[in-house]
């Protein structure tokens, strides 16, 4: 709309140069868009000369003879000793007298001499073939609302009252809005850009394209918002956000919690503590005597044992790859793994908690079974499967924690990428296991993405799951065979055994590595993936919901496997430009 007014003045210039009966080529014009059809601005004089297909003859319509006659000189032309226009790029020889000076101006028609807008002076070069920039122009900057100046050059001062959102992203002037024309001098990133709706107050600020995104004045800084996070026993909406800030999730969380996977479950289970002892009940072998335990609400976190944490650092080597901290999801005790398979107790990894898993997920299984990778003899995913629980009881799994997360996408974001560590005592014991022995990461989202962009080159997986790699195999330790457990000791044969071992030094601390090597270390060599990333693709401005989920699943002799935990470490979100490739890779 903005630049429908200001082209109004260019308009009722030419009808009052027709009208008085000025000569047709005697346009004048600063760019070419000032010109009508078959008219060529020459840069040079300001004015707007016929192309040279155009008919210069007599009014007979006679082009001329064939020594190139093209009419009679237009006295108006620039003077080329000769020269013909080039017309072959639309421009013309510069032919100007060195040190000449002109009127120049290279803003929007109509704006020049309006508000704080003024032109400038242009010089010809020292060899007469060209002039220099424009120096000395303003041209128009984003409107400072109420200072009684008109600073984007429109004829008045906005205010609140008189404010148009000129780009339709919500936002105008009075807003913090810097780029509505794409006009603004003053706003980097703005002058020539023509999205101005995707730089505005509530815009993300990418880190790597020198544009002030978001209009608070600076470029391409970083924002970090998870300094001095603490979480509070019983505080788990609170602490669920706090575990988005430490994943680096600043700008579009709406809302977040911390529950079991699904409907909270009762199991079939001893957890007698006398189980501990190999030798126990008097010194006579031990037998389970099974009986139902209902699950807690929500995930252990209390003074005997926490499921969740934001460290600065996990071990003694793991860092944030972006900010202070990290946010760390556990099914068992988040700093301490736990391998006792005798017994079920807090000690021994029991966090005594149970459920179903996402049954919207389930439902898209083959079946309703956890899916088993691919890579380990496993069906690949399919697309178009629905209603696969009906009559079947939805799988329960133990010590199950998921972080449901609720986001506004950035009207200039269409995806979004965070960084995973999965580790596990399983592996490299479990992997591959006939009775799916898999502790399961997975990260379901609910976008409109695949709706809206229907055939698109990059979409968003059937099932929901970001958590798999590109042959389908969901992030767990059957991760192993496709190359993507890579942080294991490869001086180990039993964790190597896949070649894929790539060091784990990076796991120190943290109950899952070898912590050194030889015989002794290898026996107790567990492993990670090392940081993988996931990609998924959003539709800018929709709230989208992403679920972050962990769990334990198998039997031991107490009952349901509570007691080889495993860990994923969460880091490093951030929104994207641009639609990419889902799921997990290690780039």
């Amino acid at each position: 709309m903005k630049r429908i007014l200001i082209f109004l003045p260019i308009l009722s210039l030419l009808f009052i140069l027709t009208a008085c009966g000025a000569e047709e080529d005697d346009i004048p014009c600063f760019v070419q868009s000032d010109c009508p059809d078959g008219y060529t601005c020459n840069m040079a004089q300001n004015l707007c000369f016929k192309d040279s297909t155009a008919d210069h003859g007599d009014d007979n319509g006679d082009s001329g003879n064939d020594g190139g006659d093209h009419g009679d000189k237009d006295p108006d032309a620039p003077d080329t000793d000769g020269d013909i226009p080039n017309e072959e790029e639309h421009g013309y020889y510069v032919n100007c007298t060195p040190g000449d000076t002109q009127p120049c101006y290279e803003g929007p028609t109509g704006t020049s001499g309006v508000g704080i807008c003024t032109a400038g002076v242009r010089t010809c070069v020292e060899d007469g073939t060209d002039w220099s920039e424009c120096v000395g122009q303003v041209l128009p900057r984003r409107e400072i609302c109420s200072n009684g100046i008109d600073e984007d050059c429109d004829g008045q001062d906005m205010t609140p009252e008189n404010a148009i959102d000129l780009d339709g992203d919500g936002y105008t002037y009075c807003d913090g809005d810097c780029c509505e024309t794409g006009w603004e001098s003053d706003a980097p990133g703005c002058r020539g850009n023509d999205s101005p709706e995707r730089m505005n107050p509530g815009a993300y600020e990418f880190t790597d394209n020198s544009i002030d995104d978001n209009c608070n004045g600076e470029i391409d800084e970083v924002e970090v918002c998870d300094q001095g996070l603490t979480l509070q026993e019983g505080d788990y909406t609170g602490n669920a956000e706090k575990l988005a800030k430490a994943m680096g999730i600043c700008r579009g969380l709406v809302s977040a919690d911390i529950t079991l996977a699904g409907t909270p479950a009762t199991e079939s289970i001893d957890s007698n503590p006398e189980a501990c002892n190999s030798s126990g009940n008097n010194g006579q072998s031990y037998t389970y005597q099974k009986s139902d335990r209902p699950s807690l609400e929500r995930p252990h976190y209390d003074s005997t044992a926490k499921t969740y944490e934001v460290p600065e650092i996990f071990g003694s080597a793991m860092h944030p790859n972006e900010g202070t901290r990290l946010a760390v999801l556990s099914t068992g005790q988040w700093n301490s793994p736990t391998q006792n398979a005798q017994c079920a107790t807090i000690g021994a990894g029991d966090m005594q908690t149970a459920s179903t898993v996402p049954e919207d997920w389930m439902n898209m299984m083959p079946n309703c079974d956890i899916p088993k990778a691919p890579s380990c003899g496993g069906t690949a995913m399919q697309d178009g499967l629905t209603n696969q629980c009906a009559g079947k009881a939805i799988p329960v799994v133990q010590d199950p924690i998921m972080l449901t997360l609720n986001l506004k996408v950035p009207a200039n974001a269409n995806a979004f990428e965070f960084k995973l560590f999965f580790m596990s005592i399983e592996f490299p014991s479990t992997v591959c296991s006939d009775n799916n022995y898999n502790d399961f990461f997975i990260a379901l989202l609910d976008s409109k993405y695949n709706e809206k962009n229907p055939g698109a080159e990059f979409m968003n997986p059937y099932d929901k799951n970001l958590a798999k790699d590109e042959l389908g195999n969901p992030v767990g330790v059957d991760l192993a065979p496709a190359g993507l457990f890579k942080a294991c000791n490869p001086s180990c044969n039993s964790t190597n055994k896949w070649n894929s071992c790539t060091g784990d030094s990076v796991l120190a601390g943290t109950g899952f590595g070898s912590g050194g090597s030889g015989f002794i270390a290898c026996q107790e060599a567990h492993g990670g993936t090392g940081w993988l990333t996931v990609t998924g693709n959003v539709v800018p401005e929709e709230e989208i919901t992403l679920r972050l989920a962990l769990w334990e699943q198998g039997e031991v002799s107490y009952g349901p496997d509570h007691s080889w935990d495993s860990t994923v470490v969460l880091d490093g979100f951030k929104w994207l430009p641009r639609p990419g490739k889902a799921g997990v890779s290690d780039k």
